[in-house]
C-alpha cells in the first residue's frame, strides 16, 4: 500500500496487508501530530471566521502539545496491557478514543474542550506508538522486516500530509469529521488479520501460534521459524519473568534500551516536533513571498517521498549508516536555516533570498527522512526480546512524550524570547553530537533474526562479526 509494492510475493501478502490495516491508525496519529500546522494559524487569526473558536499563541502552545500529555497515559497503559490483552486487540482498542477526540474536535466551542479532545487523540498516539511496532517487528519476515516497519513512520507523514491538504479545504470541524474514516476502516479491516505468532506462543496457545504464522507466511513450511520462535520465547522466560524493571537487570536488554533512547533522542533533538508543529507559522515568519499553505503542503510531501525512499533502502544499506548521515545532514540544513533566521532578525534585506529558507528545510528533509523518521520506530521492534519488549517501549514512549513536549515548549519561548536562530544552532549542535554518539554505539541490525539480534547484544558487538564491544 504504502511501500515497493514490485517487491511483493505471493507469501508475504498477508504481512502487507495486516500492516496496512494496522498503519491506518498511525496515518490518524499523523492527522493530529499534523494538526497544529494545519489549523493553528485558523485558529490563531481572530479574523477568520471559519472556525468555531479563537486561540491566544499561548493557548495555542497547548493544545499543540496536549496529544504528548496524552500520550503519557496511553504509553504506560499499554505497556501494563499488551501483554494480556494481545498486539491486535490493543490495536483494535486504539480505533475508540481516536474516534470520541475527532468528534470532540469538530464541535469544540471552547479551549478547554479543545483541549481535551487532542489529550484523548493522545491516549491513542500512546497505543498505537507503544503496539504497532511489536505487532510489525513480530509478524514480518527477516528480509521484509525493515521496510514493514519503516512504513508507521511512512503512514505518520501521510497523515500530517492529509491533514495540511484537507484544511486547506475544508473548516477545521468539517476535516475532524472526514478523518474517522482512518480509524473506523482501520477497525474493520484489523479484526480480520492475524494475531502475533510470538504473542500466542507466551501464552502457550501453540496451536493457534502455528496457524497464524501459516497465514502470515502463506505457507505450510513454517516448522523450523516457529521452532525457532519457541525457543525464542522459552530463552526470553527464563532470563526475565515479564516484570516492568527486569530489563535494566540483564545486559543486552539494558544494552538495547539505552540504544533505543539514543536514537529517539537524536531525532528529536533534530528539532522534528516543533517543525512538524508550527511549520506553517515558521515559513510565515521567513517571510517567504509566496503561499505558505502550498509550501507547508510542499515540505510535508517531501517529507512523505523521503519516508518512501528511505523505506526502500533501509534493508540495503542498513539502519546504522543511514541514521549517522541523516544527523550529519540534517545539522547541516539546521545550520543554514540558522543563519537566514539570524541576518533576517538583524534586519538584513533578505528579499531576493526567500528561496533559502525553503531550501533548506527540503535539504533537512532530504537528510531527515532517510533515516532519523524510519529507523527509531523500526527499530523499536527489533531490539527488545519478546518478554520485556512492551515494558521497554512503553518507557520509551513516555521518554518521548515527555521529551517531545519539552522541546516543543523550549522552542516557543527560545523563539520569543531570543529569535528562531538560536533554536535552529542549538539543533545543529545537537544533530552533530547524535551523530558521533550513534557511530560510537549504535549496533546494525539489518538482515538477521529477532534471535540473531539479541546474541548480538549479548555479546556486545555492533555488526554479527564485529569482535569491538559496544561500551
Amino acid at each position: 500500500m504504502f511501500i515497493m509494492l514490485e517487491l511483493l510475493t505471493e507469501t508475504e501478502v498477508i504481512q502487507y496487508v495486516a500492516v496496512a490495516f494496522g498503519s491506518l491508525n498511525m496515518i490518524t496519529c499523523g492527522l493530529f501530530y499534523g494538526w497544529p500546522s494545519a489549523s493553528l494559524p485558523h485558529l490563531e487569526n481572530f479574523n477568520d471566521a471559519s472556525v468555531n473558536l479563537h486561540l491566544s499563541p499561548d493557548e495555542g502552545s497547548w493544545v499543540a502539545v496536549a496529544t504528548l500529555l496524552g500520550s503519557m497515559i496511553g504509553c504506560p497503559l499499554a505497556g501494563l496491557t499488551v501483554d494480556i490483552m494481545g498486539r491486535k486487540e490493543m490495536i483494535l482498542f486504539s480505533c475508540i478514543p481516536y474516534i470520541a477526540s475527532l468528534m470532540t474536535i469538530a464541535f469544540a466551542t471552547t479551549p478547554g474542550v479543545l483541549i481535551i479532545g487532542r489529550f484523548i487523540a493522545g491516549i491513542s498516539d500512546g497505543l498505537i506508538n507503544t503496539t504497532l511496532p511489536i505487532y510489525i517487528g513480530e509478524i514480518a519476515s527477516p528480509k521484509i522486516r525493515g521496510m514493514l516497519g519503516s512504513s508507521t513512520p511512512i503512514c505518520l507523514i501521510l497523515g500530517i500530509l492529509i491533514i495540511n491538504i484537507m484544511t486547506a479545504f475544508f473548516s477545521v470541524s468539517n476535516a475532524a469529521l472526514l478523518s474517522t474514516i482512518f480509524p473506523i476502516t482501520c477497525f474493520a479491516g484489523m479484526f480480520f488479520m492475524p494475531k502475533s505468532p510470538y504473542f500466542l506462543l507466551t501464552k502457550n496457545r501453540n496451536s493457534e501460534a502455528k496457524e497464524a504464522l501459516k497465514k502470515l507466511r502463506g505457507t505450510e513450511e513454517i516448522d523450523a521459524e516457529l521452532k525457532e520462535m519457541t525457543m525464542g520465547v522459552e530463552s526470553a522466560r527464563e532470563e526475565s519473568k515479564e516484570n516492568f524493571t527486569d530489563f535494566l537487570t540483564i545486559s543486552s536488554n539494558k544494552r538495547a534500551f539505552l540504544i533505543a533512547i539514543l536514537i529517539k533522542t537524536a531525532q528529536q533533538l533534530t528539532g522534528i516536533t516543533p517543525l512538524i508543529f508550527y511549520a506553517s507559522l515558521i515559513l510565515e515568519e521567513a517571510d517567504i513571498g509566496k503561499s505558505v499553505t502550498i509550501c507547508t503542503i510542499i515540505f510535508f510531501l517531501a517529507q512523505l517521498i523521503m519516508s518512501l525512499i528511505g523505506s526502500a533502502i533501509v534493508d540495503w544499506c542498513g539502519r546504522r549508516v543511514l541514521l549517522i548521515w541523516s544527523a550529519i545532514g540534517s545539522a547541516v540544513a539546521l545550520f543554514i536555516e540558522g543563519i537566514y533566521f539570524q541576518l533576517k532578525s538583524e534586519g538584513l534585506n533578505l528579499d531576493n533570498w526567500h528561496i533559502i529558507p525553503v531550501s533548506a528545510l527540503i535539504i533537512f528533509v532530504f537528510f531527515y527522512g532517510f533515516g532519523l523518521q524510519n529507523i527509531p520506530y523500526l527499530i523499536l521492534g527489533e531490539l527488545f526480546s519478546t518478554n520485556i519488549k512492551a515494558a521497554a517501549v512503553c518507557y520509551i514512549g513516555l521518554y518521548f512524550a515527555l521529551l517531545s513536549t519539552a522541546i516543543s515548549q523550549f522552542f516557543q519561548i527560545i523563539s520569543t524570547t531570543w529569535g528562531t536562530y538560536l533554536a535552529f544552532y542549538i539543533f545543529t549542535v545537537c544533530s552533530i553530537v547524535s551523530s558521533i554518539l550513534m557511530y560510537m554505539f549504535v549496533p546494525e541490525t539489518n538482515g538477521i533474526t529477532l534471535a540473531e539480534i539479541q546474541t548480538l547484544l549479548s555479546a556486545g558487538r555492533k555488526y554479527g562479526d564485529d569482535e569491538k564491544p559496544i561500551k
